[in-house]
């Protein structure tokens, strides 16, 4: 499970109390989707994916970045629906498996916002049909590391003026 943080970034700053998974930790709870991509370092991501995001975390996703009904998050990751909606009925973790899917969307999003400079650029781009995707969008690929792979190659290029 390669997953990379898209920016290279490694913030020294620990975490601040806040948590996606229930590490024990005092403060846990399942919020802030930023605390996740800037102030984790990337060994801190991978607890959090190990340990499991808390459900919560794919409302959050899907409304407030990429503002699609939850079933299309859901349906897009190929993560069962019953068995999420039960667990965030529940308040409880994601599977890691379930978590790194998540964790490549916020990647994935992260990045492109840093390419287009402009988050909502960023999340039209990710439901976009994609020709170098098949036809598919960045979304509906993430939900393998290959899929994750590909469209972190094609926000790269762009990054670094590599044309198709």
């Amino acid at each position: 499970m390669a997953v990379h943080h898209p920016s290279g970034r490694h913030p020294a700053a620990a975490h601040t109390g806040k948590a996606l998974a229930g590490s024990g930790r005092s403060g846990a709870h399942p919020d802030d989707i930023e605390t996740f991509l800037v102030e984790f370092d990337p060994l801190e991501q991978r607890r959090q994916i190990r340990e499991g995001m808390e459900a919560a975390i794919i409302e959050r996703v899907a409304k407030d970045l990429l503002h699609v009904p939850v079933q299309t998050l859901l349906a897009n990751l190929n993560l069962p629906s019953s068995t999420i909606l039960r667990k965030m009925a529940r308040e409880e973790r994601l599977s890691p498996a379930e978590s790194d899917r998540v964790a490549r969307v916020l990647y994935v999003r992260q990045l492109a916002v840093e390419v287009f400079e402009d988050p909502a650029l960023a999340t039209e781009w990710m439901q976009r049909s994609n020709a170098e995707l098949g036809g598919l969008s960045p979304l509906e690929v993430l939900d393998s590391q290959p899929g994750y792979d590909r469209v972190r190659e094609i926000l790269l290029r762009v990054i670094h003026g590599v044309s198709a």
